[in-house]
């Protein structure tokens, strides 16, 4: 029985610090390849691995310098003009390009908060609530924005337009609410409320 918990320990502990290892790997690999190896091909005498992640960084450094001044806004402004005006690629870029900027917001977070959310009768889901604002000024009821993500890829999901009777906002935070999600329900609800409630301890 020992050994069979040992096991278990092990397998926990491995598990995690190598799907972790692989997939910084792959970024960095990804990253590297970027600019990496067009460095390689014009001076592969001075090319080591890393370099093309370096020169990277460099670079998205010296855009972002160049895109603060008055000469190089003006600059990515007639780009932005130029790429929107490409049918398809105007969607694509539009597209991340709002997510870019709601994910680098500084005022406003992207997620208000955790929600669960009532599908039927006795079912429930969790979701991460986007928006308490109407999208229809029309519609005189108040329903909420609200994500739903799926597993085990939480960048996809599904967006419901949920009346706000039919919400019910959990105390825990969205990371708590993102580890039961990404846990399959093994993070359990109570085990993020009691986390929580320790993080927040209540003042005498």
């Amino acid at each position: 029985m020992k050994l069979k918990n040992y096991f278990i320990s092990g397998i926990l502990v491995i598990v995690p610090a190598t799907v972790s290892i692989w997939v910084l790997w792959k970024i960095f690999v990804f990253l590297e390849s970027l600019i990496g190896q067009w460095i390689q091909r014009a001076v592969p005498q001075f090319y080591v691995r890393g370099l093309g992640l370096i020169s990277l960084i460099a670079l998205i450094l010296l855009l972002g310098f160049f895109a603060q001044n008055i000469f190089g806004r003006r600059i990515i402004r007639y780009l932005e003009k130029a790429f929107v005006s490409i049918p398809v690629f105007n969607r694509l870029y539009q597209f991340v390009q709002s997510i870019l900027q709601q994910i680098f917001r500084k005022e406003k977070q992207i997620f208000q908060g955790v929600a669960l959310v009532k599908i039927a009768e006795g079912v429930s889901t969790i979701g991460f609530i986007t928006s308490k604002e109407k999208i229809l000024q029309e519609i005189e009821d108040e329903y909420w924005t609200v994500f739903v993500p799926t597993v085990p890829n939480p960048t996809t999901g599904v967006v419901l337009l949920i009346h706000k009777d039919r919400i019910k906002i959990l105390p825990i935070t969205v990371e708590a609410g993102m580890k039961i999600v990404l846990s399959f329900g093994i993070y359990s609800l109570s085990n993020a409320t009691d986390k929580n409630k320790s993080d927040n301890p209540k003042k005498n």
